[in-house]
């Protein structure tokens, strides 16, 4: 079994649950990190965070079980709010168009 190749730390953000992405995420850590976005935005009731302020890479695994999640979410009438997203991660998510599906919150924004 190959070691996952980052963490998730829960958080708290404004009252809701969120998770804080360290490290790299995958295509061999796409179903770990599923299972740890699941677990973690079952008891949300309107938003869950996702903090990629400390996120150095998300490859297309990662970013479908991020777009699966907010589908999910979206479909029971809750949201996904990204959160600070590391200038790679920014990068990742304009070139994919993403950052026009998906709630992003910066700093910079506030």
């Amino acid at each position: 079994m190959t070691p996952i190749s980052f963490q998730c730390l829960p958080i708290e953000h404004a009252g809701e649950p969120g998770l804080r992405l360290l490290g790299s995420a995958r295509s061999t850590d796409a179903d770990a990190l599923s299972e740890r976005l699941e677990a973690a935005s079952k008891d949300a009731k309107a938003i869950f965070y996702l903090d990629l302020s400390q996120t150095r890479l998300l490859d297309s695994a990662a970013l479908g079980a991020i777009v699966y999640l907010h589908n999910r979410l979206r479909a029971g009438k809750r949201k996904l709010v990204v959160l600070d997203p590391s200038p790679t991660c920014l990068h990742i998510l304009q070139i994919t168009a993403l950052n026009r599906v998906l709630e992003i919150s910066s700093p910079a924004q506030a």
